[in-house]
């Protein structure tokens, strides 16, 4: 790991600090995940990490005040920042995120006073896209009851383990993709494999661009629902969508069609597919929730065949230095004066969770 060193002082001369200072807000894990190779010094800036083990309380605080950062490099153990840095006025004005949501981090008031946010951007959706093809075909070939097959004594040869479970296959299904952002798009390439039928609906995308992607659009998420067979949520999430797909729309999904969700847990009225899971006539398989982490009161939990993921369809871990390097990246671009790219948008800060 290479850290920046402070020149040394001169009894004549005060130290003159660089414009930039970088603060790498990762803990230890984090740091050995993203960055294996420890990070070069930044051209014109003075970098600190924040120090290894648990903060003490009011050390994050202290750090902050005593650094004035005007770069944060942040990930998941990061603290939020505190008020007095999102305020007009203060020296930080660029965030960068290492990963993806971002709103616990920094609030829209930091946007809004001209702060700049960026994360992984599109890094994540091949990934989250093949998370999805897992949920699905894990649905299909109803997974969560393999176990009690495998240990049971084996059945007589007439009752093998096809035929009490009868599995299904993706191949030659109707597809439904609730949302056509990077993660929707990426999934249709996926899907091509398995010689598949597949529409889509997003507020505000235009048709258009579905077609060009070999795609039939719908004009409603009911008319999205009726027929598909295997039904994909990878919307984000606004206040349109939130609670969009209700009892309505998951009542006019096929008899045992599969339900998958890897966009945004609120997006579902999670009441209302907690029915339709209980009694058996669609299957359901979530990386995301409506609260998260995930309660252990939550009834999703009792459903036995329910597949519940914890919310690690983005990029794998062997793909985290990749994401290192893409804030690197934007570092570069920062202090030479160009767009960064992956940028966080109040269009987009509102549609995170």
């Amino acid at each position: 790991m290479t850290h920046a060193v402070a020149p040394s002082a001169s009894p004549s001369r005060p130290i003159i600090r660089p414009t930039e200072r970088v603060l790498f807000a990762l803990n230890e894990h984090e740091r050995e995940a993203f960055f294996p190779d420890g990070v070069d010094p930044l051209p014109d800036a003075e970098t600190r990490w924040r120090p290894d083990g648990p903060l003490a309380p009011g050390a994050w605080a202290a750090l902050l005040e005593d650094f004035q950062p005007t770069v944060l490099v942040s990930c998941w153990s990061t603290a939020p920042v505190p008020p007095w840095l999102i305020e007009p006025g203060s020296p930080l004005r660029y965030v960068c995120h290492l990963v993806g949501s971002v709103r616990s981090l920094v609030p829209r008031a930091y946007l809004e006073r001209g702060g700049l946010l960026s994360n992984w951007g599109g890094l994540a959706g091949d990934n989250v896209a093949e998370h999805a093809l897992l949920l699905a075909l894990s649905a299909l070939r109803r997974q969560p009851a393999w176990l009690p097959l495998i240990h049971a004594p084996q059945p007589k040869p007439w009752r093998n383990a096809t035929m009490r479970l009868r599995p299904r296959t993706l191949i030659g299904r109707r597809v439904g993709i609730h949302g056509f952002g990077h993660v929707a798009r990426a999934l249709v390439r996926l899907l091509r494999a398995f010689d598949v039928e597949i529409r889509a609906f997003s507020p505000g995308v235009p048709a258009q661009l579905m077609r060009e992607a070999g795609v039939v659009p719908c004009a409603s998420l009911l008319e999205l629902a009726h027929g598909s067979e295997v039904f994909f949520g990878c919307e984000a999430l606004t206040a349109h969508t939130r609670g969009s797909i209700d009892a309505a729309v998951l009542a006019a999904l096929p008899d045992d069609a599969v339900f998958v969700n890897v966009g945004r847990g609120p997006v579902v009225d999670e009441a209302a597919l907690i029915h339709a899971a209980s009694g058996g006539r669609i299957r359901v398989a979530l990386d995301v929730v409506s609260i998260e982490p995930l309660r252990p009161d939550n009834p999703l939990l009792l459903l036995p065949e329910v597949i519940l993921s914890p919310h690690i369809a983005g990029p794998t871990y062997d793909r985290f230095t990749g994401c290192g390097q893409h804030a690197l990246e934007n570092l570069r671009r920062f202090f030479a004066g160009h767009p960064v790219e992956s940028r966080i948008t109040p269009d987009l800060y509102d549609r995170a969770t």
